[in-house]
Parts: structure tokens; C-alpha cells; sequence
């Protein structure tokens, strides 16, 4: 989990200094599309936290935390779409929007769970909480 912490930390970075020229020129603008926030953020992120299991150190369950932190922000990205053709007018679409503030509730659950290191919690907010709304959303607009 740590080169995972190291990793996220040397993109967030890259993004920032990259997306800083962009994000003058058009501040309300998505500078990512859906695919690169999933396959940057969302899937590692969940899968630290579909993956944690026998945690006994601060930094394990510190590292859930920050995976559960980067989803509520590329929840939060989300919320306005991406930069791929017609993902602003997707963002827009009430389910889109349901299935992006269950992930973001069920990552404010994971912390909670973080909290009370309450691995029990963690799995079934995992399972019950997270991975439906990434499956209902996958099967509504994922393209094949």
C-alpha cells in the first residue's frame, strides 16, 4: 500500500502542474476524461479498499483512508462529468448523479470504518455500500 500512497501522490502532483496552465485558461472545464479519473483514481482506490483485510497497522489503515479521501474527490469531479465528448451532458442525468453521491457516501462510510478500525464495517460498507453504485453506474454508462 505504500508505493500505492507514493504513487497517488506523485499524480496528484503531475495533475497539478500540469492542469494549472489549463485550469486558467477555462477554470469550470473538466481537464480529465471519465476513463482517466476511473482508471487513475477510482479503480486503484477502490481496490485498496475491496482489498483490505487483517490490518494491524496505523499506515494500512491510514492508506484505506486516503483511498477512500481520493475517491470523495474524484467523486467530486465527477459530479461536472469529464473531458470525453458528451460526458458534461452525462454528468447531468439524475441517475448519474445518484450513483455518484452513493460512492462519495459510501467513501465517507469507509472512513468511519477507518475511525473505529473496524474491519468488519469496512467489508460490509465495501460491499454493500461501495460496489453497488460502481456496478449500477458501470452498467448504465460504461461503453463496451
Amino acid at each position: 500500500m505504500n508505493s500505492f500512497v507514493k504513487f497517488s501522490g506523485i499524480a496528484a502532483l503531475t495533475c497539478l502542474i500540469f492542469g494549472t496552465e489549463a485550469m486558467a485558461e477555462h477554470p469550470d472545464k473538466p481537464l480529465l476524461t471519465v476513463k482517466q479519473l476511473m482508471n487513475a483514481v477510482i479503480t486503484p482506490t477502490t481496490g485498496t479498499i475491496w482489498g483490505a483485510s487483517d490490518l494491524k497497522t496505523d499506515a494500512q489503515w491510514q492508506a484505506v483512508e486516503h483511498a477512500a479521501l481520493a475517491v470523495i474527490a474524484a467523486g467530486n469531479l465527477l459530479s461536472n462529468g469529464g473531458a470525453g465528448d458528451g460526458e458534461v451532458a452525462m454528468a447531468a442525468n439524475a441517475d448519474w448523479q445518484t450513483y455518484n453521491n452513493q460512492m462519495i457516501n459510501a467513501a465517507r462510510q469507509v472512513i468511519d470504518a477507518v475511525k473505529a478500525r473496524d474491519e468488519d464495517k469496512l467489508f460490509e460498507v465495501g460491499n454493500n455500500a461501495l460496489y453497488p453504485p460502481c456496478e449500477a453506474c458501470h452498467q448504465t454508462y460504461q461503453k463496451r
